[in-house]
């Protein structure tokens, strides 16, 4: 392939897709966005749209897709550091979700597409699970799964909303007290 159409073509994806994405923030909903204002706003024509995709709904999942294989690979990468530790892993968790703020606010509080939260939130909560070795005995393991994701869930969310008014490092120590509070307490029927 030419190069040049290479370029053209990450440019053009690029440029519809920060529309998209300032479109989302004005409106809220996919629905409500036109092929024809994505276009005026991203300053290109209906023809290089429908190049690439076939609606808005397709430029969405995209979006969504490359957000979520972004953080998987650099959960993965901190994951794969061998002393990173625990507190490591989720600062630099925290401090990713900062620097990318404008999908991560858009896609998952502003909730353009309801589905990507859960779904970002399964694929994170997996990676958690894996890279700081969290096991738990007995048949309660799904129920104290579900408690320490939805409940970290809940106040990376909150965090998020607030505009960062804590530093990474205080929303860390925060989840690490509140879940070792948790799991210190449970009540001996589910050990």
């Amino acid at each position: 392939m030419n190069t040049k159409n290479n370029q053209r073509t990450r440019l053009s994806k690029m440029m519809l897709k920060n529309a998209l994405l300032d479109l989302l923030r004005e409106k809220g909903s996919i629905t409500k966005i036109s092929v024809r204002e994505l276009c005026e706003k991203a300053e290109l024509n209906r023809s290089t749209f429908y190049a690439h995709y076939g609606e808005p709904k397709q430029l969405l999942t995209e979006v969504e897709d490359e957000l979520l294989e972004a953080t998987g690979e650099h959960l993965r990468r901190i994951g794969a550091e061998n002393d990173s530790g625990a507190y490591k892993f989720l600062l630099s968790f925290l401090q990713y979700v900062r620097a990318n703020d404008k999908p991560f606010r858009i896609l998952l509080i502003d909730s353009a597409d309801p589905s990507f939260r859960s779904r970002f939130m399964q694929q994170a909560g997996l990676h958690f699970i894996q890279n700081l070795d969290l096991t738990f005995l007995g048949s309660s393991e799904q129920f104290i799964d579900a408690y320490l994701l939805n409940g970290s869930t809940g106040v990376i969310l909150q965090w998020i909303r607030s505009g960062y008014e804590a530093k990474e490092e205080a929303i860390c120590s925060l989840l690490f007290s509140l879940n070792r509070n948790a799991l210190e307490n449970l009540p001996e029927l589910l050990k």
